[in-house]
């Protein structure tokens, strides 16, 4: 997975080729940037690239005649240093503790230039030309370089090579924002420009120092084959771009811009060719992937397997368009039924008072379905007796004539009219609820209570001839009558 996010971020990289450039200080006066009024006469640059503003000024550019190669300050003609590009540097900011001092503050890039014409730096095979390796370059005409095929520290008479170390301080806005071009090394090209001279700078590195210029205006190297020098960059010309001081060249260079086809031009090719590579690189393994399922489940499968498996597809297909739906789609279809017409619980509350932790309805309604119960009691209570309770004094009352053994019915005896009633009016309820510990009753409108009789069966036993004399019933003490309290348990609904 990291390796696709990565491909994937590196491909979106390539719409960003030629839109990003080096960190440089921007345009301006305030801190953290760089200005530059210039005129031949009399330069001043504003500088913020150091821990505070400063001002240097009265800074006169020294210029060169043209087909004469005479530098002087009355000289218009611009110097050119002109080369193959093999290091650049860019600032942000400049400090005193690296070693910035003086007109380094001024500095938005420095260049290592090896000096030879346009047409043999153009010349020059990708990887043969001079490599540089930059350790520091904090102080701008001062670069320290390690190993590669030229050590800029080492060079002297003794070298084969000659070469410019410039400090380029733009002119204008346009110079300021052309100069990320030079970003790009192994390139040939020309800086034109002025040298400058104070009038305290004497003999100082990077100053005019009666330096010589060739018929062409190009700066002369001396005999150490390296010069350094500051200079007030006024154009640059590249391989098919020019980057000049308003920006109205008709070939101007601009920060993004592709050579030969342009940046309208890379875009729509990267989006011809980039994003359309892409979708059908996908489309085509795709395709490689499923042939290679197929026919490995050819080989598991057999021709004859295959063949059913195209058939079931056509089955499907002509039942979809028949209008027939599969088992998930009906069994889908019936749970949406369902729940469209599940009845909604009712929110009403119950007035009757509630037992905490019991569920008085859930109890009776989880109770066998069975027949009818009767009911005894008044309006104010009532005693309900059901199935369960008539069966099992059904099976007492059978099991106990099977013995011979009498027993007195389970029925307690009926209230006297002067006690309370228990008669109720109301016509029985089919109603389900919990028995008491109380023996079922039953009741009657009037009347004396009667005592229920007991059926006996004739024993399975061989008949005999002299029948045997039933014993007499034990008497057994009963409550005259079956009070119940009215208020005290009077209420079973709960």
């Amino acid at each position: 997975m990291r390796r696709v996010r990565f491909a994937v971020l590196l491909v979106l990289s390539m719409t960003l080729a030629g839109c990003l450039g080096p960190s440089t200080a921007t345009w301006g006066a305030d801190s953290g940037e760089l200005h530059v009024d210039f005129s031949q006469e009399s330069t001043t640059v504003k500088s913020g690239l150091g821990s505070e503003s400063m001002e240097i000024s009265g800074i006169e550019a020294i210029g060169c005649a043209s087909d004469v190669g005479e530098l002087g300050s009355n000289n218009s003609g611009t110097v050119s240093f002109s080369g193959y590009l093999a290091a650049s540097h860019f600032y942000s900011s400049h400090s005193p503790a690296g070693g910035a001092n003086g007109l380094d503050y001024g500095v938005a890039t420095s260049v290592a230039i090896q000096r030879m014409s346009i047409q043999d730096a153009n010349n020059v095979v990708e990887g043969d030309g001079s490599r540089i390796d930059v350790k520091n370059w904090d102080v701008p005409l001062n670069p320290e370089t390690g190993a590669g095929s030229v050590d800029l520290d080492e060079v002297d008479r003794d070298s084969d090579t000659r070469w410019y170390i410039l400090g380029l301080i733009p002119t204008t806005e346009n110079i300021h924002n052309g100069l990320t071009a030079l970003d790009e090394w192994h390139q040939s090209v020309t800086i034109n420009g002025y040298l400058v001279q104070t009038d305290s700078s004497g003999n100082a590195p990077g100053y005019y120092n009666y330096q010589t210029a060739e018929d062409d205006c190009s700066l002369a190297i001396g005999t150490q084959n390296k010069e350094n020098a500051y200079v007030l960059v006024t154009s640059i010309q590249l391989d098919g771009a020019v980057i000049s001081s308003d920006g109205e060249s008709s070939d101007e260079w601009v920060h993004g811009d592709v050579p030969l086809i342009g940046r309208a031009g890379y875009v729509l090719f990267f989006l011809a060719f980039g994003i359309g590579g892409a979708v059908g690189a996908f489309i085509l393994s795709k395709m490689f992937v499923m042939q290679g399922a197929k026919s490995t489940m050819k080989t598991l499968l057999g021709k004859a397997g295959m063949d059913n498996i195209k058939q079931v597809k056509k089955d499907v297909k002509s039942a979809k368009a028949s209008g027939m739906t599969s088992p998930a789609e009906r069994k889908a279809a019936a749970r949406k039924h369902a729940s469209d017409k599940k009845p909604q619980e009712s929110n009403k509350a119950s007035s009757e008072p509630e037992l905490a932790g019991f569920d008085l309805d859930s109890v009776l309604s989880s109770g066998p379905s069975m027949g009818s119960t009767t009911e005894f009691g008044g309006k104010g209570s009532s005693v309900v007796e059901t199935i369960e309770s008539q069966e099992m004094e059904r099976e007492i009352t059978e099991q106990s004539s099977d013995i011979g053994i009498p027993i007195q019915s389970s029925s307690p005896p009926w209230q006297s009219p002067s006690k309370s009633s228990v008669t109720s009016s109301q016509p029985p309820r089919q109603q389900r609820e919990h028995f008491t510990s109380s023996a079922p009753t039953s009741k009657k409108a009037s009347g004396p209570p009667s005592r229920k009789t007991v059926r006996k069966r004739k024993a399975s036993t061989p008949k005999q001839e002299t029948p045997v004399a039933p014993e007499e019933e034990p008497k057994q003490t009963s409550r005259e009558t079956f009070e119940e309290p009215d208020e005290e348990f009077s209420d079973f609904s709960f």
